[in-house]
This record gives structure tokens, sequence and C-alpha cells, in this order.
């Protein structure tokens, strides 16, 4: 997929409520992107629209410069289970199923054989930096380990776009500095990344496009400008519960595609 385009979105709900009006945004291939705004703004309106999750009313999303107005229903199941990994707030792991299967389930409809699905899953939470918490249960970890595990799910489909909302919203500043840097280092391999945040310190310290929104309108776009000096983020300290280990592996290969 070479690029999203918005195209004069509108997303109506019943009772008259506009959530998105006239919406225009271009987002580019291999891109890092952040939304911010007040709550209720359409952040998540438009995250689900670009994700195949929610459909727009009015207006055009392109997709790698394809109208989704020619899609279908099969068109869209390809696209969101192929071409888009989703991380959020809610790390929304199965309690009873372990690390390794709660990353397999994301492939189960995807038509991929039960041992690829397997080698496929572990290769993911080693990119993460969790091969040695395959058998572990979501309540024996960390909640940024938990975040963790839902960043592996997203990426073991290979997708084109990782879309996050809110992911750093349960976890404290260190946490939150970690899984950044980690989202990051996914995009310097290639996915685009959208991110919706409210963590302005965390904002101004990755230099990064910007999309403020309000009102359902982008009311600015472009690198965040610092209006005052922060101060250093600590490192997070070395330690089984808090370090990143980031593999850089081969990709993980897709599944077929019709």
């Amino acid at each position: 997929m070479a690029s999203v385009s918005l195209k004069h979105i509108y997303k109506k709900y019943p009772g008259g409520v506009t959530a998105v009006s006239d919406f225009n945004l271009e987002i580019k291939d291999k891109e890092f992107l952040v939304l911010v705004g007040p709550s209720g703004c359409g952040k998540t309106t438009l995250l689900n629209i670009i994700g195949g999750l929610d459909h727009y009313t009015d207006g055009d999303l392109v997709i790698g410069g394809r109208s989704t107005k020619e899609y279908g229903d099969r068109d869209w199941d390809v696209y969101r289970n192929h071409r888009v990994g989703f991380i959020f707030q809610s790390y929304n792991l199965i309690p009873h199923q372990s690390v390794l299967n709660n990353v397999e389930l994301a492939l189960t409809l995807s038509g991929v054989s039960k041992g690829e699905r397997r080698r496929r899953a572990k290769a993911a939470l080693e990119q993460v930096g969790l091969g040695h918490r395959l058998d572990n249960f979501p309540a024996q970890l960390s909640g940024g380990e938990q975040q963790r595990v839902a960043i592996a799910r997203a990426l073991v489909n290979n997708p084109d776009v990782i879309i996050a909302d809110e992911p750093t919203g349960n976890l404290d500043p260190s946490r939150s500095l970690e899984l950044m840097l980690l989202l990051e280092k996914i995009n310097s391999l290639g996915t685009t990344v959208l991110v919706v945040t409210h963590e302005q310190e965390l904002v101004r310290r990755f230099d990064k496009r910007v999309i403020a929104i309000d009102d359902g309108l982008v009311v600015s776009d472009g690198l965040e400008e610092e209006e005052e000096e922060l101060p250093e983020l600590e490192e997070p300290p070395l330690s089984t519960d808090s370090i990143l280990l980031i593999v850089v592996l081969p990709a993980i290969p897709s599944a077929v595609r019709p």
C-alpha cells in the first residue's frame, strides 16, 4: 500500500451527530504520523475509518491509489486482516490464553497453517523482546509487557500500517517512552505508523508529523514545535521487566492475498 488519502470525509451518526466534517489528509507511505486533539474531536473516528472498522458517510478514502468506493466486503476483509494492525489503549488480551496463543489468534482467519502460525507468532514476540515470555499468561506480565504482546499481535500479519489508539494511556512515563521507541523502530523498518495520543510531552520528544484536530477538522499540520526546553527523560533501567530488546528479523511472510 503506497499511501492513504482522505478526501472531504464526513462521518454522520443517527440523531444528527457529525463526528467528522469535510476532513482532508494525505498520509505518505512509511510515514510516522501523530494525531492530537481534545476528547471527542474525532480522532478515534478517523482511525476507525482509515483502518476499515467504520465507514465514512460521504467523501472518499483512497488506499494505494484505489478508491474504497470500489471495495466490496471481501476487499475490506483482506484490508483489515492483512494490511492493517491495530493497537488499543486496553490490551484486549485473552486472560486464559498464553502470550503465544494470544498472538497466534490474529492469524486464525488468514488461512495460515498451525505450524506457520506458531513460527510467525514466535518471531513477532521476539521482535518486541518477549521471546522469553511465550508460555506466560497476561496476568503474569507487567502493563508494558502486555502492551508489547498487543504490538506483536498487530505485527504478526506483516501489515502495511500500524494504527495505535492511545497506546500509552495505561502506562507510566518510562513504559510510554519504551513503547514509542518501539513504534519508531517498527516505522524505520518500513511500516506506516499512525498514533493517537494526549501525551504532549512525548509528542515533543519525537520529531514526527503532528496533526492537530478539533471538531472533526485539521487545525494544524506539521512538526510539533517545542514551546519550552523540557528536561531529558531518563532511560529506563535495565531489568528483566523493563528492557526493550529490538531484534531486526527478516520480514514475516505475508499471508497469501487474493
